[in-house]
């Protein structure tokens, strides 16, 4: 075991497998609601489930597109957060809900979905679902508190070898960042009580640990964290170099490679970060192919409009149209990445 502590308690994650598993059992042998011949959808209010805690970059993804969605469609778009089991609990609500499109999912098919079908047996598989969008994919960073004693990556990685154990990190379980953490010890030869690693169920308890000092560093989403960069200091970016850094966010940031390469270390591959999506029922675009493209159009629409790009970017928020085919190509890559890691990553 490389990296203790990442999953939840057995007892919490096999009610939340039990919960799930009972919602979807009651959705399979539910009667779906048949067709009008004539359909003017939507007439309804449409909800957008969230299966993390409020607060965090999903919630916070979701209820920014959630006003612009609803003046596309005319209808209200409400928020609604169902958290629990590393989204297994608010993944398995969406899907036991009718598959008419008036239920939508914000979710993470990478990583946590891996974790929660290739770890916890999840009563869902990937191809339960259609990828709409994977709108943000975030990117990994080392963050200290803003008045930290360290200022460098090098730093941090020079304490924990002459001290071990004594540093401590943060991170949220089953996220990107704990694989790239996983990979960063693993990959400058640490073993794994060099650090003492404190895990989270989101990114906002996290920030907010980190804001307070309560961890010496964290491993996080970076552009979920930009708004609170008055109390956060980013000291490198896991993957390409910052092209467009959000507001706050210094250009010249070193990525973690550069930062190995300085080292004598031989850099390696990260997974991505916490990819975040619009999902949809499998079978929806069977059922109802007309509202399929009612609502994929004026989601498209929202995501290329340059005024809701702009007004996302303000929070942090990077906007991308992928379409489902690249989103779903996407995921299918980030698999295969968090399988050749895995061993890295303790299981229950």
């Amino acid at each position: 075991m490389n990296i203790p502590g990442n999953f939840p308690g057995r007892r919490s994650l096999a009610r939340a497998l039990a919960l799930a598993a009972a919602i979807v059992l009651a959705a399979a042998t539910a009667e779906r609601p048949a067709r009008a011949a004539s359909d003017p959808w939507p007439t309804s209010p449409i909800t957008i489930v969230v299966a993390t805690e409020a607060g965090g970059g999903f919630d916070l993804m979701a209820r920014g597109l959630a006003t612009a969605l609803g003046r596309e469609l005319g209808v209200p778009v409400v928020v609604a957060d169902h958290p629990g089991g590393s989204m297994v609990v608010g993944t398995a609500y969406a899907l036991s809900q009718p598959h008419d499109g008036n239920t939508l999912l914000v979710a993470g098919p990478a990583p946590f979905w891996y974790a929660d079908i290739y770890h916890f047996n999840a009563p869902f598989k990937l191809t339960d679902f259609d990828i709409l969008n994977i709108q943000w994919t975030d990117r990994s960073a080392v963050m200290v508190p803003r008045e930290s004693r360290f200022n460098s990556l090098k730093e941090i990685v020079a304490a924990v070898r002459t001290n071990p154990g004594t540093v401590s990190v943060g991170v949220v379980r089953d996220s990107g960042e704990l694989y790239n953490l996983a990979i960063l010890r693993d990959r400058l030869g640490l073993p794994a009580s060099a650090l003492r690693i404190v895990t989270y169920g989101a990114s906002a308890p996290l920030r907010t640990a980190i804001a307070g000092g309560q961890v010496d560093f964290a491993v996080i989403s970076l552009d979920a964290s930009a708004q609170m960069l008055q109390l956060l200091k980013p000291l490198a970016v896991f993957g390409d170099p910052l092209a467009n850094p959000p507001p706050g966010l210094p250009a010249d940031l070193p990525t973690v490679g550069a930062v190995l390469k300085s080292l004598h270390v031989k850099p390696v591959d990260f997974v991505p970060s916490s990819m975040r999506a619009i999902v949809v029922p499998a079978d929806f675009k069977q059922q109802y192919p007309d509202r399929y493209k009612k609502l994929l159009d004026a989601y498209r629409r929202v995501v290329q409009n340059p005024q809701f790009v702009a007004d996302s970017a303000k929070q942090g928020i990077t906007v991308e149209w992928k379409g489902p085919q690249r989103s779903l190509r996407d995921v299918q890559q980030a698999f295969a990445l968090f399988d050749r890691y895995q061993h890295l990553i303790a299981t229950p």
